[in-house]
């Protein structure tokens, strides 16, 4: 059995030099701080560039210590840029999948790329994951939405048909540069925010009927599900009291988890045990958040703690994301 990480990120060297020369319309500067090279986005949030980052080979002794086999490598989550321009987005989205692809190719058996595409232009994002899929990418990384934009709204549907006809693993990942209000203090944005987000993106696939309409589509829903979890029971409970509800989709939202898959990364070892327990190890996969400092620096070990059964154990190191990515 393969260990796989299904969530982890990298900017490829291509995309750093793409930004360097171009970053000023991504609202992106690198900067040096402390004699270590950043990206500042929008003037608010630095992401670090150094070797674990964006070169693949660095990463491998550390994969090797954690007992990680395969990582399934998506852009880290600033680079999807779903305020910019339609043109700016699939500029980089090309860049970023062109190098990813480059990078996994070098090491196939360690590395399976993560496509981004400019969700803001559905048409053209179809267009990419299609392209994407021919150059052997598994799957696809978007933000929970785009500009306010809910992922349940219509112009999307070509780029769920889309995921869904490619078998593409859809994963949501959150990210807001500049958080405003409340969730500007105490990095809340990223404590608090991120799991709302996610959690309301799921909703809004299932009371949307995305979900329902594309029945094969998979998502990967990052930090362990973000609020989503905790939301099941509450839309369940829509669902039998309010007839906008009920008529929204045919069946009880908890119908649906079957389409979700949530990582690991809860820093909470009962939620991990919650979500085995209600939902099913069948429904989680390993997550890293590699090489940033908010992810788990242990994956494998966290899995192994739970104390679960083999074949449950199995299928949360790399069962699961195996047949995600269809590397069986």
């Amino acid at each position: 059995m393969r260990t796989i990480d299904m969530h982890n990120h990298m900017i490829a060297p291509e995309v750093v030099a793409f930004l360097e020369r171009e970053g000023e319309r991504y609202a992106t500067r690198v900067v040096e701080r402390e004699g270590k090279r950043f990206f500042l986005i929008q003037d608010t949030a630095l992401r670090p560039i150094n070797d674990k980052i964006t070169q693949t080979a660095a990463r491998l002794s550390d994969m090797d210590t954690e007992g990680v086999d395969i990582q399934a490598v998506s852009c880290v989550p600033f680079l999807m840029y779903p305020e910019v321009t339609p043109e700016l987005a699939l500029a980089i989205a090309r860049v970023n999948n062109d190098a990813l692809a480059a990078a996994s190719a070098r090491y196939p058996d360690r590395f399976v790329p993560l496509a981004s595409v400019p969700l803001q232009d559905p048409p053209a994002a179809a267009v990419e994951l299609e392209r994407a899929a021919k150059l052997g990418l598994r799957g696809v990384e978007i933000p929970p939405n785009v500009q306010g934009q809910g992922l349940d709204e219509p112009q999307f549907e070509v780029f769920w048909q889309a995921a869904e006809a490619l078998h593409m693993a859809v994963c949501i990942h959150p990210f807001e540069a500049a958080p405003r209000g409340m969730m500007a203090r105490y990095f809340l944005g990223n404590l608090v925010g991120n799991l709302y987000d996610t959690g309301l993106a799921a909703a809004l696939l299932i009371y949307g009927g995305v979900l329902e309409r594309h029945p094969d589509l998979r998502v990967v829903l990052y930090h362990a599900g973000g609020a989503f979890a905790s939301l099941i029971g509450r839309l369940d409970m829509g669902y039998n009291l309010v007839p906008d509800c009920r008529s929204a989709i045919p069946r009880p939202p908890s119908t649906y988890v079957n389409q979700f898959f949530f990582d690991i990364i809860a820093h909470n070892r009962n939620m991990l045990h919650y979500l085995t327990n209600t939902y099913g190890a069948e429904r989680l996969v390993i997550g890293s958040d590699y090489p940033l400092p908010a992810g788990l620096a242990h994956p494998v070990a966290e899995v192994k703690a739970l104390g679960l059964a083999p074949a449950a154990e199995e299928a949360i190191l790399g069962g699961n994301a195996s047949r995600l990515l269809r590397l069986d």
